[in-house]
């Protein structure tokens, strides 16, 4: 029985002084890294960069290195809270070298800048980035059309009875003068319909160039608008009329009359007459080519209200009686 105690004792006290070792080892490796972090060593570290001071009427024209890597002399500690987590360091730009049409920056003539952004402890030795390309232009605005991407079908006999609405047809778009240059048109999202038979009114998205943030659009969306009404067929018999005929010339048209097939909005058809046509045959044609013995017809005028037109016969015979 005493000699189970006495192991037991034994036991304990082994505990004790491995406990008492363990917690001296861990004080001592903890002293011990105080002192080394609290060392000055050289090392290198991560920046986000904030460029500030754009020269007077400039602007960024493409977003340069967001980040740059800075050789540093400072305390461990300081050191480790760079390592950790990236800080933010300003770069002044307002004296930026130009070489042609080309625009750079050297971060190491700014070393009193950068150190003074940092705590005293802390000494900028180089910016490991020795050159930073910059692009820089002028801002600019022009105003550009916008095609709508359209994908509509119509139910059978139906049709726009107009030319479709885009509202506004037209933004005007400010940035840098590289991108507004390359931009000539904007698109619209698409809009799919089927089978159509009334009146469309939808609003669309602009499609804005990718990666082109420092764009400012006066609009981001269109307004489609479309007048849609069922089609019928109309036709007239109208006289043929020959224009630019020589003075003192007779010139007789087989056949004398020609028939116009027309298509409309049911809504508008009764506004269609025979004056809502202007179909010529120019002689100027025979000038041009002598061997000819037909004319064709030349559409002048229209209605607005008419969708399209068929001619009956396409070409007409003449003689010239001299």
């Amino acid at each position: 029985m005493k000699s189970a105690e006495k192991k037991l004792n034994i036991l304990i006290t082994n505990k004790r002084k491995a406990k008492v070792f363990l917690f001296i080892l861990v004080l001592t490796s903890v002293i011990w890294l105080l002192i080394e972090l609290s060392k000055s060593y050289k090392s290198s570290a991560v920046f986000y960069v904030e460029y500030i001071n754009l020269p007077t009427g400039k602007l960024l024209q493409s977003k340069p290195v967001s980040e740059i890597d800075i050789a540093l002399k400072a305390p461990g500690f300081s050191l480790l809270k760079y390592k950790i987590k990236k800080r933010k360091i300003k770069l002044n730009i307002r004296n930026v070298i130009k070489r042609g049409s080309n625009y750079y920056l050297l971060p190491n003539q700014q070393i009193a800048y950068l150190n003074d952004q940092l705590s005293g402890e802390t000494e900028v030795i180089s910016v490991l980035n020795d050159t930073i390309f910059i692009e820089l232009g002028k801002n600019k605005s022009k105003k550009v059309p916008i095609i709508p991407s359209l994908e509509i079908k119509f139910k059978l006999g139906y049709n726009f009875i107009e030319n479709l609405k885009i509202v506004p047809d037209s933004v005007l778009i400010t940035g840098p003068e590289k991108y507004v240059d390359s931009i000539k048109e904007l698109s619209t999202s698409v809009l799919k319909l089927n089978d159509v038979y009334e009146n469309i009114s939808e609003n669309l998205v602009l499609k804005l160039p990718a990666k082109k943030t420092n764009l400012i659009v006066s609009d981001t969306k269109v307004k489609i608008i479309g007048e849609v009404d069922k089609f019928t067929e109309g036709r007239f018999t109208i006289p043929v009329v020959l224009i630019n005929k020589p003075e003192g010339v007779k010139i007789n048209t087989f056949p004398k009359e020609i028939e116009v097939i027309y298509q409309a909005g049911l809504s508008n058809f009764n506004k269609i007459t025979k004056n809502s046509f202007l179909i010529v045959f120019d002689f100027e044609q025979y000038k041009k080519d002598t061997l000819t013995n037909y004319l064709t017809p030349v559409i002048k005028q229209k209605s607005e209200f008419i969708s399209s037109i068929k001619i009956n016969p396409r070409q007409i015979e003449f003689l010239i009686q001299r």
